[in-house]
């Protein structure tokens, strides 16, 4: 009799525990869709206390105990979607799991960091501030590798699978590790020939990025400031201008080309201090590879591509024809 007491005990405490853990398993009462953000540093037990208040479980009290008796502690940062019905174990492990909200974003070519900025907060992924604030946080950026005053040009656009509410430290370091992949599969020799470190590199390789608009002018576009550079010229590059006064659409006025800025390569000689924006590999190629002519000018003929000239004077005759509408006898014969 005593066995039977004994063994009715145990299954009755069984039966208990049994039915304690389903109820408090089972998805509460009224429980909606909700996201909730897990930040680094977070415990298991503060993350619960949440998800009792959003009603996304029974209690924070089991979900604690359970994850501590199946060694699921270790919770993963991120912004989670947790679907009405999920049950309190299934809700550890996505936690646990790390199977936060994730989205594909698009970094275009020849996006600068503001942009930048603006497509990552537009999707959610981290926050327009803190995202400018850390691109130029010399501590951090050297941290990483980026021993300079911006992590401009140094972001390699890519199209990348990011986590939600991500710290904007984190996508600057996923960018920037995939612009050092990058440099990794190209020949960069050709540095030492003309005499560029990685920094000036990219800095030519932007300003070809911002100009070019169509993809076989690159190459010219890079022999222009290759061969300026070599004699001593300023660049007098448009775009670089555009980032001097933050004006990224629209027409440039003539006080845009006379604003005092190290950034401003009309009225100052040789590369500005960073990086114009993000070039692309075919850019960073161009910067390496530039095509043998002699040209040292170019204009927009206001289709896209441009017209290159040797001689001051040929392309002032094509400025006049292009942009100012002059019949000047100008014929265009060019052909890259």
């Amino acid at each position: 009799m005593r066995y039977i007491r004994i063994a009715s005990l145990l299954i009755g405490v069984i039966l208990l525990l049994t039915g304690l853990f389903i109820y408090f398993n089972s998805p509460p009462h009224m429980m909606q869709d909700e996201k909730i953000l897990i930040r680094e540093g977070d415990t298991l037990k503060s993350v619960s206390a949440r998800l009792k208040r959003l009603n996304l479980i029974r209690s924070s009290r089991f979900i604690t105990l359970y994850g501590r008796l199946t060694t699921q502690t270790n919770i993963k940062p991120g912004k989670y979607l947790i679907y009405r019905g999920l049950r309190a174990t299934e809700i550890i492990r996505k936690i646990v799991r790390g199977d936060y909200l994730r989205k594909r974003v698009t970094i275009p070519e020849g996006y600068n960091i503001y942009q930048i900025a603006e497509r990552l907060s537009s999707n959610d992924i981290t926050g327009y501030k803190e995202f400018i604030l850390f691109c130029s946080d010399e501590g951090f950026l050297r941290s990483i590798g980026i021993n300079e005053i911006s992590a401009e040009g140094y972001l390699f656009p890519d199209t990348y699978t990011l986590a939600e509410a991500s710290d904007a430290r984190d996508i600057i370091t996923i960018m920037f590790r995939r612009l050092k992949g990058i440099t990794k599969t190209i020949d960069i020799t050709p540095m030492k020939r003309f005499k560029l470190n990685l920094h000036q590199l990219l800095t030519l390789a932007s300003m070809i990025e911002k100009e070019a608009r169509k993809p076989h002018e690159r190459i010219y576009i890079s022999a222009v400031f290759h061969n300026r550079l070599k004699r001593g010229m300023k660049f007098d590059c448009d775009p670089t201008v555009r980032y001097a006064v933050k004006k990224f659409t629209g027409s440039i006025s003539l006080s845009d080309l006379a604003f005092n800025s190290p950034y401003n390569t009309y009225i100052r000689r040789g590369f500005p201090p960073t990086p114009i924006c993000s070039p692309g590999l075919d850019s960073i190629k161009a910067a390496l590879h530039p095509a043998e002519v002699p040209f040292l000018y170019f204009v927009s003929r206001n289709d896209g591509s441009h017209y290159f000239s040797s001689k001051l004077r040929d392309h002032n005759r094509a400025v006049e024809y292009y942009q100012k509408g002059k019949r000047n006898g100008f014929v265009d014969r060019q052909k890259l």
